[in-house]
């Protein structure tokens, strides 16, 4: 009898269990989808989990069962889909416009879907003041300077507006899987101390999601290059076919300067490079171009072209660069900064805000 007594209550227990994993998704469109189903699956790995169901009288109820909270797609095609930050035993009622699922949902029984798209409704209302902003400046004529200056101020102002919503939404919930969607808003050369902040509060609760894990991944690559950091070595070929080290020059400023011979916008900066070089070279400016080519005579090639006299080297591996992997380079133009002492003080600036920041060190 207690046996049965026992068995009894751990199937009640399981069961109860069970329960507080099951998700309920109760949805209404406010118009007719024109579609009979609609599916909820795994943002990123649709493969772990996914669900279809059919559509009836404009409405769906689904329900599903998961151990872990995540970010789901809810989706008719895949350039029409609604992100959702679902934990176990969510309730979820939502009103949805078909043609855009994601514009303006109506959302309960999800906290961070809800703050989700609360905070879109704020970015949305910011972005709205830009594009104003954007159609009387291309309405404006050349005669037009001073009114032109006064937009990009206010166009701009708005953007740092962006910016500090961004910080502010991150912060105010530091732990929390929807910041994922925030922490994209922020570069993250200017913004790596909130980066490592967010990594530091996620990747403990959410290492089973990929985006959460490439977050990690890349503050472990960016540590090694974050401002204050010493610069990792180079030791690569120059054109001549000698061993250069990074370690090597010496300078009171030492720039580092990854481009390639194929890479338009690096070719659009080297003018800017070469007159930066010539003014500060005398009072203690060294570059390091270091080069993503693969043709050893394409690079060569843009080098005279482009009359870049300083020091370069390369090991001629495209993407594969070994300066690029230890860099944490992944795109180009990308360019750091380093003092005599070859420590990092600054990272992808161009054009004018290099100068001016090398005026600074050297004038």
């Amino acid at each position: 009898m207690k046996s049965l007594f026992a068995l009894v209550l751990s199937v009640a227990l399981f069961q109860a269990l069970m329960g507080q994993n099951t998700v309920t998704i109760n949805g209404k469109f406010s118009s007719d989808p024109a579609q009979t189903t609609v599916t909820v699956e795994n943002f990123l790995q649709p493969t772990l989990f996914s669900k279809t169901v059919d559509i009836k009288d404009n409405a769906f109820l689904m329900t599903f069962d998961i151990d872990k909270e995540d970010i789901f797609k809810l989706k008719f095609a895949q350039q029409n889909f609604l992100a959702l930050v679902i934990k176990p035993g969510d309730k979820i009622e939502m009103t949805l416009n078909p043609v855009v699922l994601n514009q303006n949902p109506v959302i309960t029984g999800s906290e961070q879907s809800i703050r989700l798209y609360e905070a879109e409704k704020g970015f949305a209302k910011l972005k709205v003041s830009q594009d104003s902003l954007n159609t009387v400046y291309q309405s404006l004529g050349a005669g037009d300077a001073t009114r032109r200056k006064e937009i990009e101020d206010q166009y701009f102002a708005f953007e740092s507006q962006k910016t500090d919503y961004a910080k502010s939404l991150i912060l105010g919930h530091i732990s929390s899987l929807v910041n994922m969607f925030f922490i994209e808003r922020l570069p993250i050369d200017q913004y790596f101390e909130i980066y490592m902040k967010l990594d530091s509060a996620l990747y403990t609760k959410y290492d089973y999601n990929p985006a959460v894990v490439n977050l990690h991944n890349q503050i472990e690559s960016g540590k090694k290059t974050a401002v204050g950091a010493k610069a990792p070595e180079i030791n690569m070929l120059t054109p001549e076919g000698k061993m250069l080290s990074l370690y090597s020059i010496k300078g009171k400023v030492i720039i580092v300067d990854f481009w390639a011979s194929w890479c338009k916008p690096c070719r659009a900066e080297n003018p800017n490079m070469t007159s930066l070089y010539a003014d500060y070279h005398s009072k203690g400016l060294e570059i390091l171009g270091v080069s993503l080519d693969k043709d050893s005579a394409s690079w060569v090639k843009a080098i005279a072209a482009d009359k870049l006299i300083w020091n370069h080297v390369s090991d001629l591996k495209f993407w594969q660069s070994a300066a690029a992997a230890l860099y944490g380079v992944s795109s180009i133009p990308s360019m750091f900064v380093l003092d005599g002492d070859h420590k990092i003080i600054a990272k992808n600036l161009r054009g004018e805000q290099l100068r001016a920041f090398v005026a600074s060190r050297l004038d």
